[in-house]
């Protein structure tokens, strides 16, 4: 189920709480390594027991099998009866408590803000709803079981007072001890016989567990990690990317998000991607590491990406993302997870993002492990860590998904200043929420509903008082625009320097 889940595509994330995963890793798994195990061994037990107690009781009074029959077949009766609705509640049961996961954890990781905000109150509230829906779901599963435990057990009553009076009509055919042996184990045999049906019943019911948890190892899978199309070893060696006619959907009977894009990127080039929330521009970055198939074809050096394993696609090209992502481990292994780099080499890459002095003063310096989602550095350190991790990778494609948009501007011009430096012969794709961060960009993209309005240089573009870019520049402001169209010339007409005569 692991295995599957680390497989599935990133939409199955999308449309899944994080409570929904936990219910089914920790509940789940739990019924069926503790309780299910437990139940079967002793609804096996107690089945050969009453084989036993009924073949006794028959050799003494074989007529005692025909209420034994009767009461099987009322029993069987019964339980299907049961089964048909408190399986339901289970499964019913089994989903209202994910939710409860799902709050909890959400409230967990957003404590900080919801402290600000003085949301306590209205989340507890919530968190109650979603715990009483749960509660009654869990009640009404204990209520079914009862019910059915009760009419058992007015049914057994029924067959030892049967049981007693056949004793009494048969009296003359049989000795003291036959009718002490006979009521002993009809008495023993009602006991044992409701509570066989109930444990039966029980299995049944924790199978929904079992059947959750396979559920879960056939998920879809996304493409094939390695394939037989193997890339040449130093692929990519340019960097030259090309999109042809790609559409791009999230889900099979989603609406496109992408629609017929076509343009290529030069080897070293550096192009802003900018428009609108829900333009394409994310998009645009999941289409090119397959996060979902795309439709159309990807070239990237003239090789199609979609023939090529993930694992040989995905590790060619470094992104630095807008959430820093950092694992619960140590910062060499947050830096180089793969044991590729030597310490020298870790301890350069921090120093070009400014990140050695805080690493140096951690007690274990590189050993030193981090907390959950890297919380010991603040958000801006963490977006230097995937610089720094992106540096130590020496690809040739970078992409850089509003990497800058939760950091402070002097953080932001310490990874613009990097980037510059250590990219300067690399493709970067930059996906940009400010504006300023872009414009001095080779070309710049501009998304509107998944479709290309401009393509061109900044200052091309600035120069089409009826373009998309021009508009959006002119919304921040006029000393804003003014920065931004200077910037743009200089980065067009660079200044030569003047020779000495």
């Amino acid at each position: 189920m692991f295995s599957a889940v680390l497989r599935s595509p990133v939409r199955f994330f999308d449309i899944n709480p994080i409570g929904r995963i936990l219910n089914r890793f920790s509940k789940d798994i739990g019924q069926m390594d503790s309780m299910l195990p437990i139940t079967f061994v002793d609804f096996y037990q107690l089945f050969l027991q009453n084989l036993g107690v009924i073949a006794v009781a028959a050799s003494v009074i074989p007529l005692i099998l025909i209420p034994v029959t009767f009461l099987l077949i009322l029993f069987l009766y019964l339980r299907r009866f049961y089964l048909q609705t408190s399986r339901d509640i289970k499964r019913l049961e089994a989903t209202t408590r994910s939710p409860v996961f799902s709050h909890l954890s959400s409230s967990l990781q957003g404590l900080w803000t919801i402290r600000a905000f003085r949301a306590a109150d209205g989340l507890q509230t919530q968190f109650d709803s979603y715990q009483d829906v749960h509660s009654s779901t869990w009640f009404l599963f204990l209520m079914t079981s009862r019910w059915f435990a009760l009419r058992l057990d007015g049914i057994c009553s029924v067959f030892i007072t049967l049981t007693a009076f056949g004793c009494i009509l048969l009296r003359n055919g049989l000795h003291a001890g036959e009718v002490g042996l006979v009521l002993t184990y009809a008495v023993t045999l009602v006991g044992n016989f409701q509570w066989t049906v109930r444990q039966s019943a029980e299995v049944e019911n924790m199978m929904t567990s079992v059947e959750r948890v396979v559920e879960y190892t056939e998920l879809e899978s996304e493409a094939p990690w390695e394939t037989d199309k193997k890339p040449p070893p130093d692929w990519p060696k340019h960097g030259t990317v090309t999109f042809n006619r790609v559409n791009f959907c999230y889900s099979e009977d989603g609406p496109l998000v992408l629609n017929d894009l076509s343009f290529s990127l030069q080897p070293s080039e550096k192009v802003g991607v900018v428009g609108r929330t829900g333009a394409g521009k994310s998009s645009l970055v999941s289409a090119l590491f397959r996060l979902s198939e795309p439709e159309g074809k990807i070239y990237i050096d003239g090789v199609l990406t979609s023939e090529l394993g993930l694992h040989d696609l995905r590790q060619k090209m470094s992104i630095i993302p807008q959430d820093p992502v950092l694992f619960s481990d140590t910062v060499r292994k947050n830096l180089d997870p793969f044991c590729q780099h030597t310490d020298g080499e870790l301890w350069n890459a921090l120093e070009e993002v400014q990140l050695k002095s805080v690493v140096e003063d951690l007690p274990g310096r590189l050993e030193t492990v981090l907390a959950e989602s890297g919380s010991n550095f603040s958000v801006g350190q963490r977006q230097l860590v995937c610089l720094a991790r992106a540096v130590l990778r020496k690809n040739r494609i970078l992409v850089i998904d509003e990497a800058t948009a939760n950091v402070d501007p002097r953080t932001d011009e310490l990874i613009q200043k990097t980037i510059r430096k250590k990219f300067k012969d690399c493709t970067v794709v930059t996906i940009a929420h400010r504006l300023n961060t872009i414009i001095d960009s080779d070309r710049i993209l501009v998304l509107d509903n998944g479709v290309i309005q401009e393509l061109d240089s900044p200052f091309a573009l600035l120069q089409n008082t009826e373009g998309a870019f021009f508009k959006m520049v002119q919304q921040l402001g006029q000393a804003e625009t003014t920065a931004l169209m200077e910037s743009a010339r200089q980065a067009a007409h660079p200044q030569r320097p003047q020779a000495v005569g």
